[in-house]
C-alpha cells in the first residue's frame, strides 16, 4: 500500500473527552500460543486490537509476539510476554537461588512454591504485602486447567461483513501511519496454553492456568498478579478508568501506571532482598528501555506491541523513581496526578511544562462519499512511534523528554469511503500556545489525500 501524505500547520483547539471503557483483567501467558478469542475485558477505541492494552506480567527475557488487527469487536488483549530483560541488577539476580528463606517476607525458590496450592498463593501475597507495606484480604483464586478456561471462555463469533469491513478500514489507516506493516496480516487464533495467569478487576478473582512445567514463570505470574490485586483495591483500577481516561492516550497513561507498578514489585520480590529501599537503588530498566524503543523503530513490530512494551518498561521506570523518591506514598499519588497523558511515563522524573487539552475543533463535513469513522487522542508515544519509523532517525531519551515535556494534546481523525477501499487520516498535534502546530495527512491514494488535504489546510 502507497501512503501519501503530507504534513503542516493549523488552527485552534480545546479540551474534548471520549468515553472509553477499561478492560477488567490483566493476564500473564506464554509467548505465541494464545487464542485470539481468549480473553474477556471490554473495549475502547482500539487500533490493533491484541497488543494495545497489556495489564498484564509478561514473561522475562521474552519478546511479545506478533498482534492482531485494528478492533476487535469490545476485546482488549490483556495478557502479557511484551517484557524485556527485567530490571535486576547482577547482584539481586544471584540472589534468586535454590535456598529456602528463614524470613516469611523473602520469596521462597520458584521449586517449592507451586502456584496451585494455596500455601504457595498465600506465601506470594504475604511478600507482595511485605514490600509494598500493605495488608489486604487474599483475592480470590480460580486454578483451573486450559482446557477449563478454554470451556468457560468460548472463543468471540465471527466478524459480520460490516464489522470485517471496519477492521479492515482501521487496519489500512494505521499502516499508513507505520503503525502496522503493509503487510501485516491477522494472526489465526491459537489455543490457550500454560502458563496464563490474569486478575479481573470486576470479581477480585486471580486465574491461575498452569501445570507446573514452567515453575518460575508461574511464579512469576502470580507476583504480577497480586501486586496488581493489591493495587485495584487501593485505587479502583476500573472506576478510575471510567472517571479519569477518556482518550487513547490517558487510558495508555492508567494502563502504564498500574502494569509498570506491578511490573516494578515483581521484580522486587524475585530480587529476594529484604532492604526495599536499597534494592530499588540497584534497579535499572535503561536496557529494557533501549529495546523497547528498537520496537518503537521496527517497521515489522505492530504498533501494540510497540505501546505494551512501554507500559511495562517505561511504566516501571516511572514506578521505580517515584518509590525511590517517596516510597508508597509517591507511588500512590501517581494514580492522582498522572493520568492525563503517556506524557507522564515517557518523561518520567522530568517535569511536564504544558497544560494538556485534546483538540475540538467542529470537523468539517467530509468529502462526498466519506465519513468519519473516529478520532482520539493518541498521545506522545504513538506519535514518537509514528516518527520514528516514517523518517528513519534515531529514538534517544533526549528526544522523548522533550517530546513529552513540551506536549499537549493531538486529534487522530480516520475516515473511510462507503464506496471503495479508500481511507484517509489526519492526526493534528497542538503546539504550546493552543495553536494546531501540525497537521499530518495520509490516503491511500491521490484523489483521497488531495480532498482531505484541501479540508484541513495548513
Amino acid at each position: 500500500m502507497a501512503a501519501i501524505g503530507h504534513d503542516r500547520a493549523g488552527t485552534m483547539f480545546r479540551r474534548t473527552f471520549a468515553r472509553s471503557r477499561f478492560a477488567g483483567a490483566a493476564a500473564f501467558a506464554r509467548r505465541s500460543r494464545r487464542a485470539a478469542a481468549d480473553h474477556r475485558a471490554t473495549g475502547d477505541f482500539r487500533h490493533d486490537g491484541r497488543a494495545d492494552d497489556v495489564h498484564a506480567a509478561p514473561r522475562s527475557q521474552r519478546g511479545h509476539r506478533p498482534l492482531r488487527g485494528p478492533r476487535e469487536r469490545g476485546r482488549d488483549s490483556i495478557h502479557g510476554d511484551a517484557r524485556v530483560p527485567l530490571a535486576l541488577s547482577l547482584l539481586a539476580a544471584a540472589a534468586c537461588g535454590a535456598t529456602e528463606p528463614a524470613d516469611s517476607c523473602l520469596l521462597r525458590p520458584a521449586g517449592s512454591c507451586d502456584v496451585r496450592e494455596l500455601d504457595c498463593q498465600e506465601h506470594v501475597h504475604a511478600v507482595i504485602a511485605c514490600i509494598r507495606g500493605t495488608d489486604h484480604p487474599l483475592p480470590q483464586i480460580a486454578v483451573m486447567t486450559a482446557e477449563e478456561y478454554a470451556d468457560a471462555n468460548p472463543p468471540a463469533a465471527p466478524r459480520t461483513p460490516a464489522e470485517q469491513r471496519l477492521w479492515d478500514q482501521y487496519t489500512r489507516a494505521y499502516a499508513l501511519l507505520g503503525f502496522l506493516h503493509a503487510k501485516w496480516e491477522e494472526p489465526e487464533p491459537t489455543p490457550l496454553a500454560a502458563p496464563y495467569l490474569s486478575y479481573d478487576t470486576t470479581s477480585d478473582t486471580i486465574i491461575v492456568v498452569a501445570d507446573g512445567t514452567e515453575r518460575e514463570t508461574e511464579l512469576y505470574g502470580l507476583l504480577y498478579t497480586m501486586a496488581l490485586a493489591a493495587r485495584d483495591r487501593e485505587s479502583d483500577l476500573s472506576g478510575l478508568s471510567l472517571t479519569e481516561t477518556g482518550t487513547f492516550d490517558s487510558k495508555r497513561a492508567l494502563t502504564a501506571l498500574f502494569a509498570g507498578e506491578a511490573t516494578f514489585f515483581a521484580d522486587m520480590a524475585r530480587a529476594r532482598e529484604l532492604d526495599y529501599g536499597e534494592l530499588a537503588e540497584q534497579f535499572s530498566y535503561e536496557h529494557g528501555m533501549d529495546l523497547a524503543r528498537k520496537k518503537f523503530a521496527d517497521p515489522w513490530a505492530t504498533w501494540g506491541e510497540a505501546m505494551s512494551q512501554f507500559q511495562y518498561i517505561y511504566g516501571a521506570h516511572y514506578v521505580l523513581g517515584a518509590f525511590r523518591g517517596g516510597g508508597m506514598a509517591a507511588v500512590d499519588a501517581l494514580y492522582e496526578d498522572s493520568l492525563g497523558s503517556t506524557a507522564y511515563a515517557l518523561a518520567s522524573s522530568n517535569s511536564i511544562d504544558a497544560a494538556f487539552s485534546a483538540i475540538d475543533l467542529a470537523l468539517p463535513a467530509p468529502p462526498e462519499g466519506f465519513r468519519y469513522l473516529s478520532q482520539d487522542s493518541l498521545g506522545p508515544v504513538m506519535l514518537q512511534i509514528h516518527r520514528v519509523r516514517e523518517t528513519g532517525d534515531g529514538n534517544t531519551r533526549a528526544v522523548e523528554q522533550s517530546l513529552a515535556r513540551s506536549w499537549v494534546g493531538d486529534r487522530l481523525l480516520v475516515a473511510g469511503s462507503d464506496t471503495s477501499d479508500a481511507v484517509a487520516v489526519v492526526w493534528q498535534i497542538a503546539g504550546p500556545g493552543g495553536e494546531v502546530a501540525e497537521t499530518i495527512v495520509r490516503a491511500t491514494d491521490i484523489a483521497t489525500w488531495d480532498a482531505f488535504e484541501a479540508l484541513f489546510p495548513g
